[in-house]
């Protein structure tokens, strides 16, 4: 009968993982691939984890014909995908109809962290525009960005040949992925504890990331980008509660509402990442 038969395959599979045990071998980045000895999971401290995640996609599906939902769930993720290659994230994967990447290593926070608005910045100006024009719908295409860091487990799991992959345990991923569900709109939503290590960064790099050019809602205006004196500038970040009962542990989460400016985003994405003042 199948059903016993399943019985026993699982019974052996336990028996077999119960006598191999379980061993935690310490690496210093983020593999391309998880393990695949059994019984061995790499663990992986300060991990960078930012989650894409596209809203409202139950009504998008539900509201559109087929054809149309494929092209928002196309561009969204191929978009995504791309920017986090560009920004070094070592580990990419598509997850329901979201995306998420990891960082780790010298200067993963950085890169994180520009990669996040970058994101942010092209569902706005390009994929949602991309998505209107070639599905010929109306419906504001948005997304939500979660960011989090903290160690994560990884192993390659599954079944022998193809059906296998990477299975990441931990707390960042996860927690990434909740932040970017309470996006309302086109926001960057991060914990307290990356929030925390933002405002260790050098002076120029919390410039680049906390503070505003100067110049309108719009990209436009007389702003003088990192030139501009703090006066002129407008903190960006907005420190709230997180909900409860949703399963976060932490306290607060920062949430950023506004994308890269036209003019100055350029040089503020270079200044976060190389902690320079760039060329001009």
């Amino acid at each position: 009968m199948i059903l016993d038969q399943v019985k026993a395959d699982v019974a052996t599979q336990l028996t077999q993982q119960s006598e191999l045990g379980v061993k935690i071998d310490p690496v210093d980045d983020v593999p391309e691939v998880g393990p695949v000895n059994r019984g061995v999971w790499q663990q992986i401290a300060n991990v960078t984890a930012v989650f894409a995640d596209l809203n409202r996609s139950t009504e998008l599906s539900a509201n559109n014909r087929p054809e149309k939902a494929a092209f928002a769930y196309t561009h969204f993720v191929r978009a995504m995908a791309v920017s986090l290659e560009r920004f070094s994230a070592q580990y990419i994967d598509i997850h329901g109809d979201g995306v998420f990447g990891l960082f780790s290593g010298s200067g993963s926070m950085f890169n994180a962290a520009a990669c996040a608005i970058t994101m942010r910045t092209l569902v706005e100006n390009e994929v949602a525009v991309r998505f209107r024009k070639d599905a010929s719908v109306n419906w504001n295409l948005t997304a939500g960005i979660g960011v989090d860091q903290g160690t994560l487990l990884v192993r390659r799991l599954g079944l022998r040949g193809t059906k296998q992959n990477e299975v990441w345990a931990g707390k960042p991923l996860n927690m990434a992925a909740k932040l970017s569900s309470l996006s309302s709109g086109n926001q960057v939503i991060v914990s307290d504890r990356v929030f925390a290590r933002y405002r260790s960064f050098s002076e120029l790099r919390q410039r680049a990331l906390l503070y505003s050019c100067g110049c309108n809602d719009n990209g436009r205006g007389r702003g003088r980008g990192l030139d501009a004196p703090k006066g002129t500038t407008t903190y960006l970040w907005n420190k709230e509660r997180v909900p409860q009962n949703l399963g976060f542990d932490f306290l607060d989460l920062y949430r950023l509402k506004t994308k890269w400016c036209d003019i100055h985003g350029a040089e503020f994405c270079e200044a976060l990442i190389t902690g320079q003042q760039p060329r001009r």
